[in-house]
């Protein structure tokens, strides 16, 4: 499946990028945003959490950290909690914009805590007038490369896509602080628009603006560029970039799982076995152990050992529920365990899972794979039209899911459709489906 989970992805990494750009010594409140930063790299969200609050601590008017907190929060499913922290950097941001009406970055800041509070036409305007302010200093200074940028960055939150690679285009020609950053924003909108090669060309430039010497930003990169390849169905690529990966940081459980997973989809089961166990023996975070064992299980299925991949599925199962039991609103523990139950033939308590990945997910975070996996579940048990509408809400929410354009070709392959299934098997071929 084309990587959905891209936009998160990306998400955290912003998020990092945006706390690792400061530079600050031990105790200070710029030493604790970069923590927060090197914990989220690693899908740490409880420890950049708890470094966020450290933060706070020291530095309580930083509307930063504040969304930065908020945001964190939100990934954690912490909703009200979220709600507050974006409140508070409201709060601070119109203090500030009372002393300077025209601080372009404050109403940067303004329209993202605005949007996150569901007022979306404040959050509009706030942005609107932050490009007419970048806009005038541009004018006066083409060459102004941060500019450049931050006028990229609130043109991707007014859905300016186009506009927004120009401007990072135009950030990273400069040879600005955020060339490497630039080009990697600028290669996230050219992968969610489908345009690969382009993205893939980005990424590069942006690993080429990366010191050799920084393994963390320079695999943070490779990943990002690997999951592009992925996409772009160049799989002996993508392979190769998370190998190096696992040689920049050979700890990297989320390297060596997406690389289990891979190979696992090439049907090259030793080597993704091997790899499997190597997540396993890292002592990940729950999603990457719970998946390893999914994967086992998968592998153990697909090589005729039902009995042992029943027994993978049941470990993966319990690490799931451990989960819930503790954080019941994890989107992503609910969506996985609907993967689980969808292979061990509980279908309905599968659909229940799926169910609540939806109603707990974060806008587009999750949901989208929860109705693919509906659209598994129903096509499995014979439910075909609403197998249908279970993949058509899959490609409404990403329509370059090469995957659900497939289901959606045997849905209506099911219903004695012919033509409608060849239509949809052949935009899911254009899309990069392999068998």
């Amino acid at each position: 499946m084309p990587h959905a989970s891209f936009k998160l992805i990306f998400c955290l990494a912003s998020l990092a990028i945006l706390c690792t750009s400061v530079v600050g010594q031990e105790e200070t409140a710029n030493y604790w945003f970069r923590k927060s930063g090197e914990f989220l790299d690693n899908r740490s969200l409880k420890e950049a959490d708890y470094a966020l609050d450290r933060a706070l601590q020291l530095d309580p008017r930083n509307v930063s950290i504040w969304l930065s907190k908020a945001l964190v929060l939100e990934l954690l499913c912490k909703g009200d909690e979220s709600l507050g922290g974006y409140s508070k950097a409201l709060e601070i941001v119109d203090e500030d914009l009372k002393v300077d009406p025209q601080d372009a970055d404050a109403l940067w800041s303004k329209g993202v805590a605005l949007d996150a509070l569901q007022r979306q036409a404040e959050a509009t305007a706030a942005r609107e007038k932050a490009v007419e302010i970048y806009n005038r200093t541009l004018s006066e200074n083409p060459q102004d490369s941060e500019t450049w940028f931050k006028m990229a960055e609130v043109l991707v939150s007014l859905y300016r896509e186009d506009e927004a690679v120009l401007a990072y285009r135009k950030s990273a020609e400069l040879n600005g602080s955020k060339r490497a950053d630039a080009w990697l924003a600028a290669g996230y909108l050219l992968e969610e628009q489908g345009r690969h090669n382009e993205s893939i060309e980005a990424f590069d430039q942006a690993l080429q603006s990366i010191p050799a010497s920084d393994a963390r930003e320079q695999a943070f990169v490779w990943e990002i560029k690997a999951m592009s390849l992925e996409d772009a169905g160049r799989r002996d690529e993508a392979q190769q970039a998370y190998e190096r990966i696992t040689e920049l940081q050979p700890e990297n459980a989320v390297a060596w799982w997406r690389l289990a997973a891979l190979l696992k989809d090439q049907r090259r089961y030793n080597q993704s076995m091997q790899a499997y166990d190597k997540v396993l023996e890292l002592q990940p975070q729950f999603m990457e152990e719970a998946r390893a064992w999914m994967g086992k299980g998968d592998i153990l299925n697909e090589t005729g050992r039902r009995g042992d991949a029943m027994a993978a599925y049941t470990r993966a199962l319990e690490i799931e529920d451990r989960e819930l039991q503790e954080n019941p609103e994890s989107y992503i523990a609910w969506l996985d365990k609907g993967r689980i139950l969808y292979r061990m033939g509980r279908y309905e308590e599968a659909i229940e899972a799926y169910d609540n990945a939806i109603r707990l997910s974060p806008e587009s975070m999750g949901v989208q794979q929860a109705w693919f996996g509906k659209g598994e579940v129903y096509l499995r048990t014979g439910r075909d039209e609403e197998a249908l509408e279970a993949f058509w809400q899959a490609i409404e929410l990403y329509p370059l899911d090469y995957d659900a354009w497939h289901g959606k070709g045997e849905a209506f392959q099911a219903m004695g459709k012919r033509t409608k299934a060849d239509m949809a098997f052949e935009v899911a071929e254009k899309l990069g489906y392999q068998r």
